[in-house]
């Protein structure tokens, strides 16, 4: 019988750190410049019409507000 050696093999890291490499596919910095602007549309839209919800709480408010901006013009899916 062969004598059996307890060394283990070393681990050999990817060469390219671990990261996963993707295929090409669409670019994602406009589609992601559209989301920021639009929730920058909703966060200010909802600060202008805040005050039409004084009397109810804020988790309320935040419902009525997203009601009211889904329904908006202002809206940039409105516009699509």
């Amino acid at each position: 019988m062969a004598p059996t050696t307890a060394k283990a093999t070393p681990k050999t890291k990817a060469a390219n750190g671990g990261v996963v490499k993707r295929g090409p596919g669409a670019p994602k910095g406009p589609r992601r410049a559209n989301a920021k602007n639009a929730m920058a549309k909703m966060q200010a839209y909802f600060k202008q019409h805040r005050s039409e919800f004084k009397d109810l709480a804020f988790k309320d408010q935040q419902k009525e507000l997203g009601k009211k901006w889904k329904a908006s013009s202002e809206n940039p899916k409105n516009n699509a």
